[in-house]
């Protein structure tokens, strides 16, 4: 079957949505809950800007939580079913999400080891990629952990790394170079229209 469809794949904790500081842990998180789940400013907007031009909106993102007992699998369907929500409201929407839920040290017997959709790995993307017709080397990831930069690159996709989460390891020094690195969404979405020589439009 031929692959023509074009997709920007996006992580989602720390590029849709916010992320959660666990002072117990000392790092920052998904949210657990409805009442942690909050859109970052501008989201609707640039994934809108997505489907104009052209490409899918697909989301792949490491579901550790799962695995380790800290959240069940349908507490996702609620901050899925609100996420849809906030971006209806800008007329918009995604084409697919995908989640990976395993970990090695997992407590959860379902979730436990080695898989091969947990970023780094490109497996999310390629599943995908299979089910949407998409053509890979013509498509991008946005995402905010080195993780997605190399799940992306090693799928094909050019790369763009947003803004970090503190006390993650400097990009500088990787192996692993993204294609670009933006402050957020917004302006990983404008980065792409200037890579495909398109110009930003106002609404």
């Amino acid at each position: 079957m031929e692959k023509d469809n074009r997709a920007i794949f996006l992580d989602r904790d720390g590029v849709l949505n916010a992320l959660i500081y666990r002072p117990e842990e000392d790092l920052w998180d998904s949210p657990y809950s409805l009442q942690e789940f909050r859109i970052l400013f501008g989201v609707a907007t640039a994934v809108r800007r997505i489907k104009e031009l052209g490409f899918l909106a697909v989301v792949v993102s490491n579901q550790p939580g799962v695995a380790k007992g800290k959240f069940p699998v349908q507490a996702l369907e609620s901050l899925d079913n609100q996420l849809s929500l906030e971006l209806a409201k800008q007329d918009t929407y995604l084409d697919g999400i995908y989640y990976c839920f395993h970990h090695p040290e997992g407590i959860i017997q379902q979730y436990q080891g080695i898989c091969d959709c947990r970023k780094p790995k490109p497996g999310l993307l390629i599943q995908a990629a299979q089910e949407h017709q998409i053509d890979l080397d013509s498509s991008y990831l946005i995402g905010d952990r080195l993780v997605d930069i190399e799940a992306g690159l090693t799928a094909g996709c050019k790369s763009i790394l947003v803004k970090q989460p503190p006390g993650s390891p400097d990009p500088a020094g990787q192996l692993i170079k993204p294609t670009g690195k933006t402050e957020d969404l917004t302006e990983a979405v404008q980065l792409i229209e200037t890579l495909e020589g398109l110009r930003w439009k106002s609404s």
